[in-house]
């Protein structure tokens, strides 16, 4: 006998609008960069006017004035990408880990974790990138790191108020590592990874998790 549809264990519920809306704006800008010589102009104008420059970023540290463009692009450079390629990786894992946080958390707190992990990322990459000056940061990955980082802290409390195994904690932490290495050796495309933003967006979400929701420890499913 068949069981009732009613009792079927359901799958994870979809992700809110915010998360849809979000990506959307990711996806719209780059679909708009692939329009040939029209859409190659206004990838530039959008770089230029959004991306984080390692050059603005040195020459604020040295006390010289910046564009007003520099310190929004903190956290709009995660809007952008460098390519299809580039925006399909983010986005299906901004829709799949940013829509359980999102759901969890709700659409205010998502967002600072969000945008706290992207700024986190773009500082470390600031501070820690030795490549080429006029280079520029571009993506959501950063972000994207900041929410499993934000997971990761949560499982952390979890393991120390339960005594549970670290095995998955430590696993997880160990594939991130082996994943930018691997990405830094061969990312698509030729593109260098960044991979400094990748640990400033994790740093930015552990420190996120905390003050997004302060009470909340739970086992990580990542």
């Amino acid at each position: 006998m068949l069981d009732d549809p009613t009792s079927i264990r359901q799958g994870p519920p979809a992700p809110p609008a915010i998360v849809w809306v979000m990506a959307l704006a990711f996806t719209l800008p780059e679909l708009v960069s692939q329009l040939g010589d029209t859409g190659m102009a206004f990838r530039v104008a959008l770089v230029e006017r959004l991306a984080f420059f390692d050059f603005y970023f040195s020459e604020a540290i040295a006390g010289r004035p910046v564009p007003l463009e520099f310190w929004t692009s903190f956290l709009t450079y995660a809007f952008l990408h460098g390519g299809l390629v580039h925006l399909l990786m983010n986005g299906a894992i901004f829709l799949g880990v940013g829509g359980m946080l999102a759901n969890i958390l709700g659409t205010g707190r998502f967002l600072f974790i969000f945008f706290m992990s992207a700024a986190a990322g773009a500082l470390l990459w600031g501070l820690l990138y030795q490549g080429a000056p006029a280079a520029h940061l571009v993506g959501a990955s950063g972000a994207i790191f900041g929410f499993i980082g934000a997971l990761k802290r949560w499982e952390w409390r979890w393991m120390r108020l339960t005594g549970a195994p670290g095995t998955r904690f430590w696993g997880t932490i160990t594939a991130l590592v082996i994943l930018n290495v691997v990405l830094a050796l061969a990312g698509p495309g030729g593109a260098e990874v960044a991979w400094e933003a990748h640990l400033g967006g994790f740093i930015g979400g552990w420190l996120a998790a905390d003050m997004a929701a302060p009470g909340r420890a739970a086992p990580s499913p990542i």
